[in-house]
């Protein structure tokens, strides 16, 4: 019986940790998009705070265009805003809405990236 019940744990153990790495390679294109858009708005920021706003949107759609983030992210997701205080928000919100195989389910996915440079030029 002893036996059983460790044949059983393991089979159920490895049906875990295949669910884990299917769901993992389904997300991961959207996460890597955020990591790397994540980079993006920092540059932009910089680009901002060193060459002035007509330069820090050219950049900004240059590498939505060309840094290989997915077609998900548009340029309307993305704002440039600069606060009362003098501080510059470069930020990108999007998201995905992921479809449950097998039923009409929808799993939302939201990812935001943010760079603020503050009123003294440094990037937060």
């Amino acid at each position: 019986m002893a036996r059983v019940l460790r044949i059983v744990a393991v089979v159920a153990l490895a049906v875990v940790a295949l669910v884990a790495i299917a769901a993992g390679a389904v997300v991961y294109p959207w996460v890597r998009d955020d990591m790397l858009l994540d980079r993006v708005v920092q540059a932009v920021a910089l680009d901002w705070r060193d060459f002035g706003p007509d330069a820090a949107r050219t950049r900004l759609q240059y590498e939505l265009d060309h840094n290989r983030i997915g077609m998900q992210v548009a340029d309307e997701d993305c704002a440039m805003n600069q606060a009362a205080d003098g501080s510059r928000e470069v930020r990108c919100d999007w998201g995905v809405a992921l479809m449950v195989p097998g039923t009409d389910a929808h799993l939302p996915l939201a990812f935001t990236s943010r760079a603020v440079i503050s009123v003294d030029g440094d990037l937060q």
